[in-house]
């Protein structure tokens, strides 16, 4: 069964949310909304406003278009945790987890 929008979204805001260590407390305080609400926007029952998932984004500390193109198509856990990971990180060390992957590949 395919997932709906609101719910590709839901999934991406609780993946992000987790990773980053946060409640959906914290999420709902920045936001200026109610836990309760976050917790249907991750269950994909709530249709929100592009306003609203600006403001989770930013609550999350990813840049909105960022944070849309993780939607892009279905990516495995692994590929999310990976992308995760370098978003927490510089320019530089971003550019050097590049360089090594392309090591491990055969890539260079």
């Amino acid at each position: 069964m395919n997932q709906t929008i609101a719910e590709q979204i839901g999934a991406i805001v609780r993946k992000l949310r987790t990773e980053r260590g946060l409640t959906q407390q914290a999420i709902a305080d920045e936001i200026g909304s109610s836990f309760s609400f976050v917790g249907r926007v991750e269950r994909g029952e709530s249709n929100i406003t592009i306003e609203t998932i600006l403001k989770i984004s930013n609550a999350l500390n990813i840049e909105f278009f960022e944070f849309m193109s993780l939607g892009r198509r279905q990516e495995s856990e692994e590929i999310m945790a990976i992308h995760a990971l370098l978003l927490k990180r510089s320019e530089k060390e971003q550019r050097k987890a590049l360089n090594i992957l392309k090591e491990v590949f055969d890539e260079v």
